[in-house]
């Protein structure tokens, strides 16, 4: 029985200093006490104390079935659940990056993308540059492969979206300010900071921070006509720092895409 109390304690004791390690290493990325790379590297021995905490943790667990004895529940389960937050959080972030293209911006018309405009002073400092690369080479299924085809490939689901708003084209009835409402509504559901919109030239400008780490992605939103009865929205998002964002720009354009149905 001491040696699985002393097992559940452990759990208990590794998981205390390394969730601690872990959230400094977070907000201290957020608040700009550090980059991101730093950042990542504390990040690391409270990941090592999380493993060390889930294993001690497991070992309680399978002895406490094994004995049908519930000593040190309360110390040894809770333990147990934080450590493998500590570790699996982490590992699914790693696995992300080894699955995903190396992409940090996303655009639904790579040729003729939407451009930040107000968003530029804000990128201050970023690491990638502003200007939407869809020559630039990247590593897809271990090929070199310019960007618009790696998105293309990744991705082929995220397309421009196109609604017919007007099909008995009626003389009051305005397609492209309609979807352009939709949109800026949509871009604040999804908790978006606004930073710019014109109607009139119909254009959005956003930028959304992540919750781990703060890493920052930066969006820029277009609508014009589709014909005489229709309107189009295209959408770009971008991370500022990193080159393989693990899907996350992806992940938020096809969300936002989806909402404007």
């Amino acid at each position: 029985m001491r040696s699985q109390q002393t097992a559940s304690a452990l759990s208990l004791v590794c998981f205390a200093p390394g969730a601690v390690i872990a959230l400094a290493a977070s907000y201290g990325t957020r608040l700009g006490w550090w980059d991101y790379g730093t950042g990542m590297e504390i990040l690391v021995p409270g990941v090592l104390l999380g493993l060390a905490g889930a294993l001690s943790g497991g070992l309680w667990l399978a002895r406490a079935l094994g004995r049908n004895d519930s000593a040190g529940w309360r110390i040894g389960a809770i333990g147990l659940a934080g450590s493998l937050l500590l570790v699996l959080v982490p590992l699914n972030e790693a696995r992300l990056y080894l699955v995903s293209p190396s992409l940090h911006q996303i655009s639904t018309d790579p040729e003729f993308p939407p451009a930040f405009v107000a968003l530029l002073p804000l990128r201050a400092g970023a690491t990638n540059a502003p200007d939407y690369d869809g020559t630039r080479i990247v590593a897809y299924d271990g090929k070199p492969t310019p960007v618009t085809v790696a998105q293309r490939k990744a991705y082929p689901d995220i397309k421009p979206f196109v609604a017919l708003l007007n099909p008995r084209q009626a003389p009051d009835v305005h397609p492209v300010n309609i979807l352009f409402w939709r949109g800026f509504e949509r871009a604040k559901d999804a908790g978006w900071n606004i930073v710019a919109h014109s109607e009139t030239d119909g254009t959005i400008e956003a930028s959304y921070t992540r919750f781990w780490f703060g890493q920052t992605i930066d969006i820029a939103i277009r609508v014009r006509p589709a014909g005489k009865i229709g309107a189009r929205l295209d959408i770009r998002a971008e991370s500022r720092n990193g080159e393989n964002d693990m899907g996350a720009t992806a992940q938020l354009v096809r969300a936002y895409l989806q909402s404007l149905k």
